[in-house]
């Protein structure tokens, strides 16, 4: 959602310096996204939907794909042989929504799935050659968008953000409740 000027009435300080064009845009986002009680989370939330929604969404027209699908594929590029289940649980995604997406993606080829020799109830996950290419299509798109929202930090910013974020990644086992998707 964009911020308009005339839907957020904030108040400044008479003394503040005035901002160019972009550095009021840029200051009145920044005033309200710090206004809430969850500064923390509703940042991190505001700064993904801007990364993720347009992205996604240009990948489900353009491709055809549904949401739980492009995140099957893209887990799947990197780590096959995984269940349902392991994807949910590192990808926070719901698993009826995944469960959805492996169903579709098996009938369009573009992954295929085999029982677990040590459980046959347990499905295995395996992108297919079809869905590895497809992958292929949609995620330099993917990739110049994370350049771009990243282009305003310097390279040790960058560094230091992805420490964080493995960080707070790292951190998310002892904080959520088990079975919350």
């Amino acid at each position: 959602m964009r911020l308009k000027k005339s839907h957020i009435r904030l108040s400044r300080p008479k003394a503040a310096p005035a901002r160019t064009a972009r550095q009021g845009a840029a200051g009145e986002i920044a005033d309200v996204l710090g206004g809430t009680e969850i500064k923390i989370a509703y940042k991190m939330g505001y700064v993904l939907n801007f990364y993720r929604e347009p992205s996604f969404r240009k990948i489900e027209m353009e491709f055809g794909l549904t949401r739980p699908e492009i995140v099957t594929l893209i887990f799947l590029n990197f780590r096959e042989g995984v269940t349902a289940s392991d994807i949910c649980e590192y990808t926070g995604h719901l698993k009826a929504n995944i469960s959805r997406g492996i169903i579709a993606l098996e009938k369009k080829k573009l992954l295929r799935r085999e029982a677990d020799s040590t459980d046959n109830r347990r499905q295995i996950l395996f992108i297919t050659p079809a869905g590895r290419a497809l992958y292929a299509q949609y995620i330099p798109a993917l990739r110049e968008r994370e350049h771009t929202m990243l282009a305003c930090l310097t390279q040790p910013e960058r560094k230091a953000f992805e420490r964080l974020l493995d960080k707070l990644a790292g951190h998310v086992p002892l904080w959520a409740a088990p079975g919350e998707l």
